[in-house]
């Protein structure tokens, strides 16, 4: 059993294999289809995109409550005294508030508990790598301190690149980069994602075609690595896995991938992005 548990939000996007192999506790993040309330893991990729495309009022999302954050704290405490939780980046959502309040609800009630909360500054399987890693340190003994030192230094190494369809979505929800709406016109893909560590998403470019787009990701992420040494990849999808089939072949055929998975985005992140495929990667 390890010593330390890992905790991370849905939007983390960790395949399911995954989060079962290594005990990541995942809490789900919620949103409001036709002023009807969702969790994140009330439904599938096909169920959310039929709703998706029927409705005619705006999809709204809502953040982690504390009081989720310690149901989970609470049940891991059962079995451990050292947690590290990893949130979305706080720019983007208050999910790493609500973790933070947790902590301090569970202060007083369990004196000897120790949990750290940790901001990705980042999201998509950028996030989720960070958690797999920790878990992966847990899993080999390592103490809460170290796992905390370790995640630390791979913040800056985690990044992800998205092609979009359209950022109307985006732009929408707020959490669009400056800018976007000039990038959103004339059948131009926006490129986007996080690279920088600013915690907020970044305009890189835009792209005529889904074929340049996807050469364009590809060598986004040559920018941020050494080509002739390992990189982890996790490859998003939305409506349609077909790109991230194609994108995985484009990504295996010029670099060296350890290790490669494909997962959708979550209900919450399509409600916030549209029709999108993307990459996160770290080395």
């Amino acid at each position: 059993m390890s010593k330390v548990g890992v905790v991370t939000d849905t939007i983390s996007c960790i395949p399911e294999e995954l989060v079962k192999e290594l005990n990541i506790k995942i809490v789900p993040t919620g949103l409001i289809i036709d002023r009807k309330h969702y969790r994140d893991t009330d439904l599938t990729n096909s169920e959310f995109w039929k709703l998706f495309n029927s409705t005619k009022e705006h999809i709204t999302t809502t953040a982690v409550k504390p009081t989720d954050f310690v149901d989970v704290f609470s049940e891991l405490a059962q079995s451990t005294s050292s947690i590290i939780c990893i949130t979305v980046s706080a720019k983007l959502s208050a999910s790493n508030g609500a973790a933070i309040k947790a902590k301090e609800m569970l202060t007083n009630e369990k004196p000897n508990l120790q949990i750290e909360i940790t901001d990705s500054t980042t999201a998509t399987g950028a996030e989720g790598f960070l958690a797999i890693e920790a878990a992966r340190a847990a899993r080999s003994g390592k103490t809460l301190e170290e796992i905390v030192q370790q995640v630390s230094e791979m913040i800056p190494r985690v990044k992800f690149v998205t092609g979009m369809n359209t950022l109307k979505y985006l732009i929408r929800s707020g959490r669009a980069p400056k800018m976007a709406a000039i990038a959103d016109i004339m059948n131009m893909k926006p490129i986007i994602g996080m690279v920088s560590g600013t915690g907020l998403v970044e305009s890189l470019g835009r792209v005529r075609g889904k074929e340049k787009a996807m050469q364009k990701l590809v060598e986004l992420m040559k920018e941020h690595i050494d080509i002739n040494r390992p990189i982890h990849v996790m490859l998003h999808y939305t409506d349609d896995i077909a790109p991230a089939e194609q994108l995985k072949q484009i990504v295996t055929t010029q670099l060296y991938c350890s290790e490669v998975y494909m997962t959708p985005y979550t209900p919450v992140m399509s409600s916030q992005t549209g029709p999108v495929f993307a990459i996160a990667f770290y080395q």
